[in-house]
């Protein structure tokens, strides 16, 4: 299936409300395990909390990076790629791709993403206007995105976004080809998915209006709205062992998959049936819980799979655990959209 832009980068969020079910951390893992099969991904920061950007650099070298993105001409990271456009003075301005290696590449988060975030909301309103500002600024960080991807020929864009369904995810998610729900093993996990298919919804049907009205013109400049559900992954499962022991991963799936069904396929499918998954089910994959070897890949920053010879040889069965539920899932992901 591929893009749907034509440009053989997709782009995909691992997308819900409720935060602690692990994005980041299924974000980088999934991006490993597809390096491993030979894609190449370019990974895009736009949490303004900058978890995935204090992931793979140090402590002084992000500093650093982020004391100069509010100077023009000098930044690096999204901020400073997309404040030309947000200041009324140009297009967006060009930062270098961080080469992390083994085809992996990273565009630098910002807390200053927040500010972009603030004038979201009035470029939306501008977009039914059919106002040239609304479509530069909504589509800002997508051009920053499209341009990286073309310069490092990546075959799939992460996005890294935060717990919310705000300004900047919606412009981010109606960008994306497709995205995916992370569930953790909590109330408000699942409750949240409610929130998910709901927003999800809305902003499809939302953004068609404004493509209707506008100009065949812009209508070839923006993104098409359209991001295909993959379905969702199961994260951090704690799994007992024993014979009397209950299995909290298999009570949860049952809420998860009727909740999944009931709050975000029915809600995609009355809008596009193309939208949802068909005929592979709607579940991506799964991931236990892996205690220490999460905080220790972040330390060598690294996926929890390139942990041998970095740990304790001891952890080596749950290395080896996690680079196969990884890989599994990259797989299915490689299956689902055709890269």
């Amino acid at each position: 299936m591929a893009s749907k832009k034509g440009t053989g980068m997709i782009k995909v969020a691992l997308f819900n409300h409720k935060g602690g079910v692990g994005k980041t951390t299924l974000t980088v893992n999934i991006a490993d395990a597809l390096v491993d099969r030979g894609k190449k991904v370019l990974l895009v920061d736009a949490d303004p909390q900058c978890n995935l950007t204090s992931f793979y650099l140090n402590e002084s070298d992000l500093e650093e990076m982020l004391g100069e993105s509010g100077e023009d001409g000098k930044g690096e990271t999204l901020w400073s790629a997309v404040k030309p456009v947000v200041d009324g003075r140009g297009g967006i301005a060009a930062i270098p791709e961080i080469d992390l290696g083994g085809g992996l590449f990273l565009l630098a988060g910002d807390v200053l993403l927040s500010d972009y975030e603030e004038v979201l909301p009035e470029a939306w309103t501008e977009c039914f206007a059919r106002r040239t500002r609304g479509y530069d600024i909504t589509t800002a960080l997508a051009q920053v995105a499209d341009k990286a991807g073309q310069s490092v020929k990546a075959d799939v864009c992460f996005y890294d976004v935060g717990p919310n369904v705000g300004a900047l995810n919606r412009a981010i998610l109606l960008d994306c080809d497709y995205f995916i729900t992370p569930v953790a093993a909590d109330l408000f996990s699942l409750r949240a998915l409610s929130t998910v298919g709901r927003a999800m919804a809305k902003w499809i049907t939302d953004w068609q209006t404004v493509l209707n009205l506008a100009s065949p013109a812009d209508k070839k400049r923006v993104f098409s709205g359209q991001p295909s559900y993959l379905g969702y992954i199961t994260s951090a499962f704690k799994v007992n062992a024993g014979r009397n022991a209950s299995s909290p991963h298999a009570d949860w799936e049952k809420k998860i998959a009727p909740r999944v069904r009931d709050r975000i396929i029915k809600d995609l499918a009355a809008i596009n049936p193309k939208l949802v998954p068909h005929g592979s089910g709607n579940k991506v994959g799964g991931v236990k819980h892996f205690h220490s070897l999460a905080p220790e890949a972040q330390k060598f920053g690294v996926g929890i799979g390139k942990l041998r010879g970095k740990v304790n040889p001891g952890h080596y069965p749950q290395v080896d655990e996690a680079k196969a539920e990884f890989d599994d899932i990259a797989a299915e992901i490689i299956k689902r959209t055709g890269i």
